[in-house]
């Protein structure tokens, strides 16, 4: 019998604490060698897309896969989890609240990594439906005193702000401009949909922590060339996914700004295998495009909790 869980499931049963300490714990094992991830593959047709990724979680003993589509704008996520002995379907879950938990709980886990200890100011570039987890996330691991936030949209970042100082009773200011939104933050956080750059190199402060974690294409720039050649530490979370999903990485090698060896994985920065930061003057740049091993640790966290609470509806297979 394999569990099904809807995204209703998925949320009463998963927090981002849990999700939090999930994600971490697959990238010490990940950096450690005792995971895979199979990069996300695209099939790309005249109405819309189907994106394919997937890993394995091999002290768990499990294999998984994560499909979605996008036609017209909207998406729709799946993750199937397997008995990687049997080849047993466990768990096929939709993956709409377990993505934008997963999504913004890997941005958490960098900040604990990356960023300076302390307090901090927090801007954040995009108000979306992937923006509340990535302010909760943070939230969780460092001491937020001011969040920034900046979208094209003025209603819409407006009653972002509002929504978001109610649930997480920290100030958070509506910006007039994407400069205001990271000048002097300590964290700042991209999340838009953009094509162009919406971050600059002449914005950020001594020792800030940046996290790109919006587009995968290599067409698509969050930060400027500037930000590049100022950051001391380049990370990602897949170096195979950024070879063709970081566009700013991949224009930056392109141009000779950077090498590609100059560029870490987050997985071996969790791992201790690699220092994340070496002092508190230091810009770091992470670009996160979200993987499939990550994918797979969600889906195990959501079956093993869901069962403990007795939610989904289990089915032949």
């Amino acid at each position: 019998m394999a569990l099904f869980l809807k995204d209703e499931d998925v949320s009463q049963c998963v927090d981002m604490d849990s999700m939090l300490a999930a994600i971490e714990s697959m990238q010490h094992q990940y950096g450690n060698g005792q995971a895979s991830n199979m990069t996300r593959r695209k099939v790309i047709a005249e109405g819309g897309m189907l994106s394919v990724m997937g890993g394995g979680l091999f002290h768990e003993g499990l294999l998984g896969v994560k499909t979605y589509t996008v036609v017209n704008g909207a998406y729709s996520f799946q993750v199937s989890l397997y008995d990687a002995k049997t080849g047993t379907l466990l768990c096929y879950t939709q993956a709409n609240r377990l993505g934008q938990l997963r999504t913004g709980a890997t941005t958490g886990v960098a900040v604990k990594h990356l960023a300076n200890h302390g307090n901090a100011t927090v801007g954040i570039i995009g108000t979306g439906g992937q923006a509340p987890t990535q302010l909760e996330a943070v939230s969780k691991v460092r001491n937020i005193t001011k969040i920034k936030a900046y979208s094209r949209n003025s209603e819409r970042r407006k009653d972002f702000a509002r929504r978001m100082s109610d649930s997480m009773g920290i100030e958070v200011s509506s910006e007039s401009s994407n400069e205001n939104a990271v000048r002097d933050c300590d964290i700042v956080l991209c999340i838009a949909a953009t094509m162009e750059p919406v971050i600059e190199g002449t914005w950020i402060k001594d020792g800030a922590t940046l996290i790109g974690a919006g587009p995968t294409t290599w067409r698509a720039r969050e930060v400027d060339e500037a930000t590049i050649a100022r950051a001391d530490k380049l990370i990602v979370d897949s170096s195979e996914q950024a070879a063709i999903e970081a566009g700013d990485l991949c224009s930056a090698v392109d141009r000779g700004i950077i090498q590609w060896s100059k560029v870490h994985e987050l997985r071996h920065i969790v791992s201790k295998t690699v220092t994340g930061r070496d002092n508190e003057q230091q810009v770091v740049y992470a670009k996160l495009m979200g993987t499939g091993v990550a994918d797979v640790a969600a889906a195990k966290l959501a079956y093993d909790l869901a069962k403990e609470n007795g939610l989904g509806t289990e089915i032949e297979w």
